[in-house]
């Protein structure tokens, strides 16, 4: 009788809590993929990669140059979030240890008790490429060179290859290491790269705009959608569940999102292990506070405050953008066409804010109306788990044809797209009609005109 009860408290505990308890009293509260595929900019991306690496084939066509923009892969957090883990989460870790009966299962007490941030320097470490970044573009290079051999040819040649990266140990790490996925670790010190800039006017365009720092980035306005969303039932309830996960019932919003922030990182730089015994080894405790439904809800939080920083939320924030355009057409067009020799292959490494700016230039996971405080419930197509993950992106390639104009291919996460006013039936854009869609980013980027303050 009492095996039966027990049975049905364990039914009644996983039903109500959301937690499986296994004979060694470890427990789960999410799996891992749920947890991957919804952690904003900090997703890593083996949660997204296209792994399908068979060659793009179009009858009479052949690839003959390929111009992509790359954001840096899986990096350490900032000097902020660095001291806020090391500080906050501390004291919220020890408020959860000692309560007489630690809301948390046997093996992720123990991970508990162990977890700390001190081997990070704040100042130092911050923003550092990590060894899941660099496996990251290692793969990625390897996948493109296996899809466009002719294109991503194994031996370096500085006529051939354009490398370029902004002035960050994190882009250069991630370009180091997209040249050892092409030539080889032993080889990569061939590799030619130009002095890096901070204010690079394509790599960054907007890093050097004084209208959009004032207009946008450091417009109160621009955050008021996150903002509103915190008082929603959805991020409301998110941090109840919090609360009740952790018995700890003052935590506020910002603490919550801290634990969100350093279950992302944690989750991002180690990825699953299958050899026995590490099933669980590398998993965030963190992340175990959390279920579905909060992480949904702070994710779109984030997805918030992207889409109006950095995305469609002022027209000014996207047009900037017209630097990148016009080199990518600068770099697929023949010397004849341009009357400049540009290599083959041209390849950037840059950041998130490059990558989400260009993406909503291109008019790419655009929704039918500006994303609001009120849109959660809604399908949308502006997610950052899913546009904006590390190692995020953007590739242009031309093919010339036997017969007929050059054509152009586009890539966003190694999948093809189709741009709006490009033939939707079809991978191939002619590179004419290209041309003609983004006339104004090319033939009026007046970008100093555009960022005087």
């Amino acid at each position: 009788m009492l095996s039966q009860f027990y049975c049905l408290f364990l039914l009644l505990l996983h039903f109500f809590v959301g937690v499986t308890l296994s004979e060694e009293g470890e427990c789960r509260r999410l799996n891992r993929a749920d947890i991957e595929g919804r952690l904003s900019t900090k997703t890593p991306y083996r949660a997204i990669a296209n792994y399908d690496e068979t060659p793009p084939k179009y009858a009479g066509c052949h690839p003959t140059r390929i111009w992509t923009i790359i954001r840096h892969g899986t990096r350490n957090p900032s000097e902020s979030v660095i001291l806020q883990a090391q500080n906050r989460l501390s004291e919220i870790k020890k408020r959860i240890l000692d309560q007489t009966k630690p809301p948390i299962c046997t093996a992720e007490l123990e991970k508990l008790r162990q977890w700390h941030w001190m081997h990070l320097n704040a100042t130092e470490d911050e923003k550092l490429l990590v060894a899941e970044g660099e496996d990251e573009l290692i793969e990625l290079a390897e996948r493109m060179q296996r899809r466009f051999p002719d294109l991503l040819p194994e031996l370096y040649n500085p006529e051939w290859y354009y490398f370029k990266y902004t002035a960050t140990q994190r882009t250069l790490k991630s370009a180091e290491s997209f040249a050892t996925g092409l030539f080889g670790r032993h080889r990569i010190h061939t590799v030619r790269y130009p002095p890096p800039l901070h204010e690079d006017p394509v790599l960054r365009f907007y890093k050097g705009c004084g209208k959009w720092k004032t207009d946008v980035d450091k417009n109160p306005e621009t955050l008021v959608n996150a903002r509103r969303f915190l008082a929603e039932p959805q991020m409301q309830s998110a941090v109840e569940q919090v609360r009740s996960s952790t018995r700890l019932p003052d935590l506020q919003p910002e603490d919550v999102q801290l634990m969100y922030t350093v279950c992302a990182f944690e989750t991002a730089w180690h990825r699953p292990r299958h050899d026995s015994g590490s099933k669980s080894s590398y998993e965030s405790v963190w992340c175990n506070f959390f279920d579905v439904a909060a992480m949904e809800a702070l994710e779109f939080f984030e997805d918030l405050e992207y889409y109006w920083n950095d995305g469609y939320g002022y027209e000014l924030t996207h047009r900037i953008a017209c630097p990148a355009i016009a080199d990518m057409f600068a770099a697929i067009s023949s010397s004849e066409e341009t009357r400049q020799r540009r290599a083959n292959a041209t390849l950037y490494f840059t950041h998130s804010g490059t990558l989400l700016k260009l993406l909503a230039h291109l008019g790419l996971a655009r929704d039918n109306k500006p994303l609001t405080h009120k849109h959660f419930a809604s399908e949308r197509l502006w997610r950052t788990s899913q546009i904006d993950a590390f190692a995020t992106n953007l590739a242009f390639l031309r093919y010339d044809c036997d017969k007929g104009n050059p054509q152009v291919l586009v890539l966003h996460q190694e999948r093809v797209v189709r741009l709006p006013g490009c033939p939707q039936d079809k991978d191939l854009c002619p590179l004419a009609t290209l041309r003609r869609i983004y006339a104004n980013s090319v033939d009026h980027c007046d970008r100093e005109k555009m960022c005087r303050v």
